[in-house]
């Protein structure tokens, strides 16, 4: 009986480690959660991606916008209520992201006619982005921008984003920030802005 047993019991297990019928199923297990990373980390790069996008076209919104006015604003209140309206529809750009950490300074740089040199006609910021103020010396991105006696709209920005999982994706577990810059010629003469010309502080 015990022999018939002992028999009937490695009969049974050389039928149960032949039996292949579970390996596909283990196998997914194994990749399953390598799959879910993989998925998870391609969402999140495009959202990244069309994040940054949308950044970049709410600043070249904004170049867009300044550089098309002769004036802005008769005073300060009222020159900021303009600026601060065309940062309304720039902000609109970003949607459907968060935008509390958008920063953007607008800049009016000009060129001396004699000497060429740059200094700041005005400036405006927006959620504490740091400006050169009036009259201080600040040059264009790159040489030749401007030449003497003419002007020209910078735009410079900053965006932090928060990844939607972050900590659940290696690699985006922490913000990421975009900068970016643009330079706009005016379509007229240099704004003016508050109520002076652009010429002078």
């Amino acid at each position: 009986m015990t022999s018939k047993f002992r028999q009937a019991a490695i009969a049974q297990f050389q039928r149960f480690k032949a039996n292949t019928a579970g390996v596909a199923a283990i196998e997914f297990a194994f990749l399953l959660p390598i799959l879910v990373i993989l998925m998870l980390g391609v969402t999140e790069a495009s959202h990244a991606i069309i994040a940054h996008k949308r950044f970049q076209k709410a600043v070249s919104m904004m170049g867009d916008l300044v550089s098309r006015e002769d004036t802005i604003g008769s005073d300060v209140s009222s020159a900021l209520s303009t600026m601060n309206g065309m940062m309304e529809a720039a902000k609109q750009a970003m949607y459907p992201y968060n935008i509390a950490t958008l920063k953007m300074g607008i800049t009016a740089i000009k060129a001396d006619p004699n000497t060429g040199a740059q200094t700041v006609a005005w400036s405006y910021s927006y959620n504490s982005f740091p400006v050169t103020a009036c009259s201080g010396s600040k040059s264009m991105p790159a040489a030749g921008m401007i030449t003497n006696g003419n002007s020209a709209v910078l735009v410079e920005a900053q965006y932090t984003y928060t990844p939607i999982i972050s900590g659940l994706v290696p690699g985006f577990g922490g913000n990421m920030t975009f900068n970016d810059k643009i330079a706009n010629a005016p379509r007229g003469q240099c704004p003016d802005y508050a109520g002076k010309k652009c010429t002078t502080c």
